[in-house]
């Protein structure tokens, strides 16, 4: 049984002990782990989805700072990792990027995905880097023990 796991079975007989939201409020507010977790997010879906995770990020690291996060793109959504793209809100995108990636985060860019739609890497913000294939980075990190992660 993984930790998260754990905790859940925790809140849910915590719940019963009627000391849940003092349980819970608490376990919210600490790191999970002693040593940082690895998660790696899947943005492919459209500009709302890559929204959606970062957003999604951002309020993880305000409780766990110390909680690594790598981004690919790819398909569809890879255009929220170029230079001027906005989100649904109108916010800047590489607003946002460069504010995760100042705290740790790591964008990457599937090459296939520019390849396949004639965009040139200069494009790109300047705090992603490419991969050669999104889908098996994701792989290649699950298999060094990343968490993974789709909004």
């Amino acid at each position: 049984m993984n930790p998260r796991d754990r905790i859940r079975l925790l809140g849910a007989g915590l719940a019963g002990a009627g000391v849940a939201p003092t349980a819970l409020a608490q376990a919210a507010t600490k790191p999970i782990s002693s040593a940082p977790w690895k998660v790696v997010m899947q943005i492919s879906v459209d500009l709302q989805q890559a929204y959606e995770g970062l957003i999604n990020i951002q309020n993880v690291l305000k409780l766990d700072p110390d909680m690594k996060f790598t981004v690919v793109g790819y398909g569809k959504a890879i255009r929220f990792l170029l230079s001027g793209a906005r989100a649904p809100t109108g916010a800047a995108f590489s607003g946002i990027i460069g504010g995760l990636a100042n705290q740790g985060v790591e964008f990457k860019a599937c090459q296939n995905t520019l390849d396949f739609l004639k965009i040139p890497a200069s494009k790109l913000v300047l705090a992603a880097g490419t991969v050669p294939a999104g889908v098996y980075e994701i792989i290649r990190l699950q298999s060094q023990g990343w968490y993974y992660l789709k909004p």
